[in-house]
Formats: C-alpha cells, sequence, structure tokens
C-alpha cells in the first residue's frame, strides 16, 4: 500500500505546534503500520469509519490531536490511502 497526503493536511500539518508536529511524525510510523494489518496499534489509534461520511475514516494521535483519511486505487489497481486532514477535533467539520 502506498501513502500520499493532501495538500490540505499539509497545510494543517504547518499550522500544528512544533511539538504537535513532531507527535504526528512519530505515531504515523504507527499509523502506517496499523493500516497495513497491525490490529494492536489499530485500535491504539482508534481508528475506524467516520460517522456520516461513507469512505472517510478518522483516527487519534493522541486524545484532541485526529486525522482523517480515504482509500483509493491506482490505475494498476494498487492500493492507496491519502491522508486527508490532520489537527484538533474541527477538522472533522470538513474533513
Amino acid at each position: 500500500m502506498k501513502f500520499r497526503r493532501t495538500r490540505q493536511f499539509d497545510e494543517d500539518f504547518e499550522r500544528l505546534t512544533s511539538q504537535e508536529k513532531q507527535e504526528v511524525k512519530v505515531a504515523f510510523q504507527n499509523v502506517k503500520l496499523a493500516l497495513q494489518g497491525n490490529v494492536e496499534l489499530f485500535q491504539k489509534h482508534r481508528i475506524k469509519p467516520m460517522q456520516g461520511h461513507k469512505t472517510i475514516w478518522e483516527g487519534h494521535v493522541k486524545i484532541n490531536l485526529c486525522f482523517t483519511f480515504h482509500y483509493d486505487k491506482t490505475e494498476n489497481g494498487e492500493k492507496v490511502c491519502f491522508f486527508r486532514r490532520v489537527g484538533t477535533h474541527d477538522i472533522y467539520q470538513r474533513p
């Protein structure tokens, strides 16, 4: 599986504090493993389908630092995970 970031994710990331940026960088190593099948890490980051959005998922780096993502496929059928947003729970208003 490939992982990509949307432009909005990058913009959200730039607005985080330096400590939050570091927490996201460290946590996303585990998030990638979780999305590739590690059940323990999947549960740790509370990854689940986002309520009200059939194709968008959500997860948490910590209690008030969350992220959203969706899956797509490349032209040759390879699965790609697009990280959409990162930040406080305010991102849920426009996932």
